[in-house]
C-alpha cells in the first residue's frame, strides 16, 4: 500500500503559480488554511475551487483570492465595490477591511466543499448563505461569539481540556 505523502509550499510561491494556472483556463482546488471566513469555511478541512473571473463577476457577495494594498494575499468576500476600488471583508472577521484593484484579484471562488459537499457559489443555498451573512454585518460579533464557544466546548469535550 502507498504511503500518502505531503509537501508543504510558501503560500507565496504556491498562490503565484495558482494565479498563473487561473490565468491559463484552469481551475485550482485549495484547502482553506485560516480562520477568516469562519464559519462557512474552516481551516484546513473545507476546500475552494477557484477559477478565472470577469470585471462584472467582481461585485458584492462574490469570494475572492486577492492581494490587498499591504502586499497581502486573502480569500475572502467583496462587500463593496466603486469603480476599480474593491473591499473585501473575512466573514469570521467582524471588522477590518482590505482593499484591492480587480488587477490584484487572482480567482473567483467558483464552488466551496463544505465537509464533503459541493456548494456552487452560482447555486441557490449559497446566494442565500451569502446575502444573510451580509446583512447580519453588526450582528456577527454575537453569532461568532457563539459560534465560537460551541466550536470550543466541542473541542474539550473531545479532548477532554480543562478551562483554566
Amino acid at each position: 500500500m502507498k504511503e500518502k505523502r505531503t509537501i508543504s509550499i510558501p503560500n507565496e510561491i504556491l498562490l503565484q503559480e495558482t494565479a498563473q494556472l487561473i490565468a491559463e483556463g484552469h481551475t485550482v482546488t485549495h484547502t482553506v488554511r485560516g480562520n477568516s471566513m469562519n464559519p462557512f469555511l474552516v481551516d484546513r478541512r473545507d476546500q475552494v475551487v477557484l477559477a478565472s473571473f470577469t470585471d462584472e463577476q467582481l461585485c458584492p457577495g462574490a469570494f475572492v483570492l486577492a492581494r490587498d494594498t499591504y502586499g497581502r494575499i486573502v480569500l475572502h468576500r467583496i462587500i463593496a465595490r466603486e469603480g476599480n476600488q474593491i473591499t473585501l471583508m473575512g466573514d469570521g472577521n467582524i471588522a477590518g477591511t482590505e482593499q484591492t484593484t480587480p488587477a490584484d484579484v487572482m480567482g473567483l471562488v467558483i464552488q466551496m466543499i463544505r465537509k464533503g459537499k459541493t456548494y456552487r457559489c452560482d447555486g441557490r443555498t449559497w446566494k442565500i448563505y451569502s446575502r444573510i451573512w451580509l446583512c447580519i454585518c453588526p450582528a456577527r460579533r454575537i453569532l461568532l461569539g457563539a459560534w465560537r464557544r460551541i466550536l470550543l466546548g466541542a473541542w474539550r469535550r473531545i479532548f477532554k481540556i480543562h478551562a483554566i
